[in-house]
């Protein structure tokens, strides 16, 4: 599929488009084939999914790296996450010759392993995207990660630390330190004092210390479970480490995605200028199409797996990467 595109001072613009008619498969098209694979992270073993284009050898990889939560290698959490945005990612991209693997966080089932979830830190998934990457590293010609939202944040620490890939396509990614994200979020919901409340009680967990009074609703925020984890994602500095970053970059993000701003990829690129910045008119988070920001119009993306990737954002992933692959 193909849209009009044009480039304004280094950022890509999708031009408005109408969604097709009918709804995008649920299973890879013809041409395609997929495959389980599994690969090392320390003591556990991962297991995830390789897509590829029929007929293509040793295509260039993109590694997916799922969003917050345990979302899994296809974009869903149980009946409460049905997107299969990963997988209609996957499959767009072996239809232009890319190959992939998406995979499934540490913690959901098909893990190996022990897993000690009060002792899991944000590193510990940087471990993992590292071990998927240097899984995949000698098949194939060029290895580009992909991630989306929290997967964004993850493929950041992980490229800025020197783990070997060629490119990074950020998706709906933070721009700004979790703290701050949480509160604009929270913002939208709250009233000025329960969010007072809130960012007094997040800080406090952070530093170690017992949250205080909250919401019910407001608790699994701040869940001792999770407090090494949030501690280490409040440790990243989005803009700070991706200047750090010396492989071409590539920035995704929705117009009309109500969890990440475009004022998020405008600080992206105003910390890599050399990125390209892609603004996806009707985008949501989990790049589908919707007609405005409201959570009633929003739902749909969110809960029917069905629903097709906005048309233009696969192509435009797969241009960046063939760009990188045919100029090094």
């Amino acid at each position: 599929m193909t849209m009009s595109r044009a480039i304004i001072a280094g950022v890509l613009v999708l031009a408005p488009w109408r969604a097709a008619v009918g709804q995008a498969d649920s299973v890879p098209p013809p041409g395609v084939t997929e495959q389980p694979m599994t690969f090392t992270s320390g003591t556990l073993q991962l297991a995830g999914t390789l897509t590829l284009p029929d007929g293509v050898e040793r295509p260039p990889i993109a590694v997916i790296v799922a969003g917050s939560g345990p979302t899994d290698r296809n974009g869903n959490q149980g009946a409460q996450l049905r997107t299969n945005t990963y997988a209609q990612l996957a499959w767009g991209l072996a239809e232009q010759g890319v190959a992939s693997l998406r995979y499934d966080k540490r913690v959901l089932p098909a893990t190996r392993g022990q897993v000690n979830l009060p002792a899991l830190s944000f590193d510990d998934f940087v471990a993992d995207l590292a071990a998927a990457v240097l899984a995949v590293r000698e098949d194939y010609a060029k290895v580009f990660v992909l991630g989306h939202s929290e997967g964004g944040s993850l493929a950041i620490r992980a490229a800025s630390r020197g783990t070997p890939m060629d490119g990074v396509i950020l998706v709906s990614t933070p721009g700004r330190n979790m703290v701050t994200l949480l509160h604009e979020q929270l913002s939208r919901q709250l009233d000025a004092a329960t969010l007072t409340q809130f960012d007094t009680a997040l800080a406090r967990f952070l530093r170690g210390e017992d949250p205080g009074e909250l919401l019910p609703a407001l608790r699994p925020l701040v869940a001792p479970v999770n407090r090494r984890f949030m501690q280490g994602w409040a440790s990243l500095d989005p803009t700070e480490e991706l200047a750090l970053v010396r492989v071409p970059v590539l920035i995704v993000q929705g117009d009309m995605d109500i969890q990440i701003r475009p004022a998020d990829a405008e600080a992206l690129k105003a910390a890599k200028p050399d990125a390209q910045l892609l603004i996806v008119p009707g985008a949501s988070h989990t790049l589908k199409a919707v007609s405005d920001t409201l959570m009633g119009t929003q739902l749909p993306t969110y809960t029917d797996p069905t629903l097709p990737l906005v048309p233009g954002i696969v192509d435009s992933v797969a241009a960046f990467v063939k760009g990188v692959v045919g100029g090094n």
